[in-house]
């Protein structure tokens, strides 16, 4: 009887320790360093280096990049807040992720606030970024597709007459899956709109004829783009064209 009253109390006393250094365990992680890392789902050409901004109705993501030491970082909260407005559906054990959609005016910013801690706040970090609005923007492009019309309004630039000239809207910053999403309205010299989405949509091809008075031809080019998923997303862009 003896024997098997010292083995039970053997037992116990052996898993205490485990019970206890487990605790320990996951109180002693530690939080080294922490960025937010932030995303827009925005459209931009294949060939552009910057930023994808976000736009209203545009969806923004951060990540968290975390560097912890000791216990077990998945004892961690993350506790998110969006203007200041805590987001609990998005916080909890390993939310180190979280989304949101634009609602701000271009040129103003949404803060996103981050608290990182354990149940007893011994460990206890706090972050926040302020994320830029923009609005979706559209550059002519040369046939070549290499450079870039100048965006100063007041740039006239110079065709000769009886050529044919391609000129290439690029959007950036639409909320969309594919080019065929944007609708594109073409207009020269106050004529009637060319109006499509199909693939090639952005693409205008301008003839200009021979004159025969030789006097310089004023005219303007105008394209208006509007998302077909999100009304709220359009961007308009012209240039001045003198034919000689």
């Amino acid at each position: 009887m003896n024997k098997i009253f010292s083995i039970i109390i053997i037992s116990i006393l052996l898993g205490v320790p485990s019970t206890i250094f487990a605790a320990d365990s996951a109180s002693d992680v530690r939080i080294n360093k922490f960025e937010l890392i932030w995303s827009a789902d925005t459209y931009t050409p294949y060939n552009y280096q910057g930023r994808n901004l976000p736009t209203i109705g545009s969806k923004v993501i951060i990540d968290v990049v975390i560097d912890t030491s000791g216990g077990n970082p998945l004892n961690l909260k993350y506790s998110w807040f969006l203007e200041d407005i805590f987001q609990q559906s998005k916080s909890g054990y390993g939310k180190d992720s979280f989304y949101f959609y634009v609602q701000q005016r271009p040129g103003a910013y949404h803060t996103v606030r981050l608290q990182i801690f354990n149940d007893d706040r011994t460990v206890f970090e706090e972050k926040s970024i302020q994320i830029p609005i923009a609005e979706p923007e559209i550059i002519f492009y040369s046939s070549n597709g290499n450079s870039h019309f100048s965006n100063q309004a007041s740039t006239i630039y110079t065709f000769l007459a009886g050529k044919t000239f391609s000129f290439v809207a690029r959007p950036y910053f639409f909320s969309i899956n594919k080019l065929t999403d944007l609708i594109f309205e073409w207009t020269f010299s106050g004529k009637e709109s060319i109006i499509s989405s199909d693939y090639d949509a952005s693409i205008f091809n301008l003839t200009i004829s021979d004159k025969n008075n030789g006097q310089t031809i004023k005219s303007d080019l105008w394209v208006n783009v509007k998302n077909i998923l999100d009304e709220t997303q359009n961007a308009f862009k012209s240039m001045k064209i003198n034919i000689y």
